[in-house]
């Protein structure tokens, strides 16, 4: 409850408040820990559900209560839906004993909307699926009706109802093998004879894929001696994209913590220059030590921020550029669920702004005859296919450059643009393009 009411109220992101209680209360790696996890992102994959069921036993308006009663009531029907190992009876005893402590008032509210759903769970009706589609899928499968209307817009009704059910799946772990320290296939015979059984990505080349981990993989000597970093297969091919030579210069404009900056250094054999800039200093500062963990020796950091113009001494200085622009996220809601219900509807637009003054301030750092990457993990047009219209429309010296052989072609649309989706591909949902500066 109190993870959850933390992210409704703060913005913070559920990983890392998880992150920061599982460490802080030493239950990493246990089964109360595995619970916690569960009960954290499953109520924030199915909130939209709960709610509209706990709606229909609430007496009076839902919406006005307050939101640690409401993230109680959501927790304890998320286990009554979803967790069938745990008796009803000590759900909603759980759940009556934390709302007293937040309220005593509150536990008689708890107790009677969980006992009458308990009583009669029959009573529950979703829109209709054949004369309110949009509605249904919003409610039952747990999306913001405004996201909804523009995936229908974008894919049609039934791979739209196929993109909400695979965001509310549990997504795999996956690990990209640090090729400047091991090879896929050593990495995952170690793992394997760890008790960590895997399989090689579908896309990538240095993706590994556990299929039931028995214990945090980070927590593992593997993960201390930099034989890999965890990263979706998406994010993986985005350094693919870029195509990095060794011996290179190489930016990445909005490095973040460096997750695609040490997969292009393991691309480039750890020869050549990559900077990686980034406004957030925290993020700067997880990335050299991330890239110390995997041996990278050629990144160098720099605080920028690319939504403004960069100084003059960048003109014209790199071979390549990769702009991982930020987004709205909405192609990574099975890793981060929260975003559904932190995103509004105007938010898309906003950030599509953002990510043209971002593209437009990292193009003067072309060389001629160099390669600018945009990419992002929304599944939005406006940040897409949007972007790179207006940008192309605005620099005619850059055209689109079809991606390297190392894209697989089930993974490219008939212009060249990279594209991946949970429900077809198994992975994060992202969009990227390479584009050519002629002159």
């Amino acid at each position: 409850m109190d993870i959850l009411s933390e992210v409704g109220k703060s913005r913070a992101f559920a990983g890392d408040l998880l992150d920061a209680a599982l460490e802080e209360r030493h239950l990493s790696g246990t089964a109360d820990g595995r619970l916690l996890t569960h009960l954290v992102y499953g109520v924030l994959r199915m909130r939209g559900r709960l709610d509209w069921i706990l709606a229909a036993f609430y007496r009076g308006d839902y919406e006005k209560t307050d939101e640690d009663v409401r993230n109680i009531l959501r927790v304890g029907l998320y286990q009554l839906l979803f967790s069938d190992r745990l008796p009803a009876f000590a759900v909603v005893d759980e759940a009556v004993k934390t709302a007293k402590r937040k309220n005593p008032a509150a536990g008689g509210l708890v107790n009677a909307v969980l006992r009458s759903y308990l009583r009669d769970p029959g009573r529950v009706s979703y829109p209709c699926r054949e004369t309110d589609p949009q509605e249904y899928l919003a409610a039952f499968h747990s999306h913001p009706l405004w996201l909804v209307k523009l995936w229908r817009d974008a894919f049609g009704m039934e791979e739209t109802e196929a993109l909400c059910r695979a965001d509310n799946e549990v997504p795999s772990v996956t690990l990209r093998a640090n090729t400047l320290r091991i090879s896929r296939n050593d990495l995952a015979q170690k793992l394997a004879r760890s008790d960590f059984p895997g399989e090689p990505g579908r896309f990538s080349p240095d993706a590994i894929i556990l299929s039931d981990p028995p214990r945090p993989v980070q927590k593992t000597d593997f993960f201390a001696e930099g034989l890999f970093r965890l990263q979706d297969e998406a994010a993986q091919l985005a350094a693919y994209l870029v195509g990095p030579q060794p011996g290179e210069t190489v930016l990445d404009a909005c490095a973040g913590s460096g997750g695609k900056t040490t997969h292009l250094a393991a691309l480039m054999e750890n020869r050549g220059r990559i900077v990686a800039m980034d406004r957030d200093a925290n993020k700067i500062d997880r990335l050299r030590k991330d890239a110390r963990r995997l041996g990278v020796s050629i990144a160098e950091t720099v605080a920028a921020d690319l939504a403004k113009p960069l100084s003059s001494e960048w003109r014209e200085k790199f071979d390549r550029i990769l702009v991982d622009a930020p987004c709205s996220g909405t192609g990574t809601l099975r890793r981060n669920p929260d975003i559904k219900w932190r995103l509004a509807g105007t938010d898309p637009d906003l950030l599509a702004e953002i990510q043209l003054a971002i593209l437009h301030n990292a193009q003067a750092a072309v060389r001629r005859g160099g390669c600018l990457v945009y990419c992002t993990c929304s599944l939005l047009a406006c940040e897409n296919d949007g972007v790179i219209r207006r940008f192309l429309k605005d620099h005619p010296q850059f055209s689109v450059k079809p991606p390297s052989a190392s894209i697989p072609q089930v993974l490219q649309d008939s212009r060249g643009f990279f594209r991946t989706y949970p429900h077809r591909h198994a992975q994060d949902g992202f969009f990227g393009v390479a584009l050519l500066r002629r002159i």
